[in-house]
């Protein structure tokens, strides 16, 4: 375990334990810390995972990694449903950047690269995605031939790439260094470049309503959880300027409320998941009239788009 003694945002040394939550979506129940940050109040895992060793929480029981194959029988809806996910996507970077066949888009965190999948197929445009494993490609790189898919850092991505648009789909809350990773996508981009990310929201309903259960922690995965106020103060730091930020995402914040709901009952990551499915549609719906708010108070997720200063 690694301790940092400044705030990943704003180098603060003043800080001091917020909340202990075990391992999400994992079998350990090992307890974890997050400080939460006096001068900006950036909530952070400290100690953290050395990086070397979080790989042991990407394992069988990660619903991500497993994606629709985890829900059995009712695989082929919840795919319909990663498609909705990743057109959702493709429109709101469509909605911020204007896309040409020339336009490389740079995925970072791609996992499962579907969203770049669908760019290249509407947009006909480049699409490269980086992350720090193969896992979410490895085995389908026939379904992703044409797309730049690279095991890489952000460091290692070459000085004179100069990415159209870069996005980071619930990247940002995983980076052991987030300024420095920022500082130099900018260094590497055009001036005109637009970047998005999604992330969860800390200073949402739903982390008010779960505490320790709330899935945003993703506990130890995520490493920093980010409030609208601090997470601009980063960007800034790192030479970007915020042009947008919206109190929702394109991810559906009833998933925040699902899982939460999962993590407190301590269901079985790794289960086969058809018995949780039709639970999870009739929450779904009863989720809705939250829906209809959340462009007013945040239930989860915020959206942050910005371009070099």
């Amino acid at each position: 375990m690694h301790q940092l003694h400044n705030c990943p945002v704003c180098n603060s040394k003043v800080f001091k334990s917020f909340i202990q939550t075990t391992a999400q979506m994992h079998s350990s129940k090992d307890l974890f810390n997050f400080d939460q940050c006096s001068d900006c109040h950036l909530v952070f895992l400290n100690p953290r995972v050395e990086l070397n060793e979080l790989k042991d929480y990407y394992s069988s029981h990660y619903l991500p990694y497993r994606g629709s194959e985890a829900w059995g029988k009712f695989e082929k809806l919840v795919e319909g449903s990663q498609k909705k996910l990743d057109l959702k996507r493709l429109q709101r970077i469509k909605d911020a950047h204007l896309i040409s066949s020339e336009s490389l888009i740079l995925d970072v965190g791609c996992g499962k690269p579907t969203f770049l999948k669908v760019c290249a197929q509407k947009l006909n445009c480049k699409t490269m995605g980086i992350d720090f494993s193969n896992e979410g490609w490895k085995g389908h790189e026939v379904d992703f031939e044409g797309i730049n898919l690279q095991v890489a850092e952000i460091k290692e991505l070459p000085s004179n790439l100069k990415p159209d648009v870069i996005t980071m789909w619930h990247y940002l809350e995983h980076d052991y260094t987030p300024l420095e990773n920022l500082t130099y996508l900018k260094s590497i981009s055009k001036p005109s470049t637009t970047l998005v990310i999604e992330v969860p929201n800390f200073d949402s309903s739903s982390r008010k309503k779960y505490n320790e259960h709330w899935a945003g922690w993703h506990t130890p995965r995520h490493i920093s959880l980010f409030s609208p106020s601090n997470i601009e103060i980063l960007l800034n730091n790192s030479g970007w300027k915020v042009t947008k930020l919206l109190t929702y995402g394109t991810m559906d914040p009833y998933l925040l409320y699902w899982m939460s709901e999962m993590e407190k009952k301590g269901i079985q990551w790794d289960k086969n998941m058809e018995d949780e499915f039709w639970n999870f549609m009739v929450g779904m719906v009863k989720f809705m009239p939250k829906k209809w708010l959340e462009k007013r108070s945040s239930l989860g997720i915020m959206t942050i788009i910005a371009t070099p200063q």
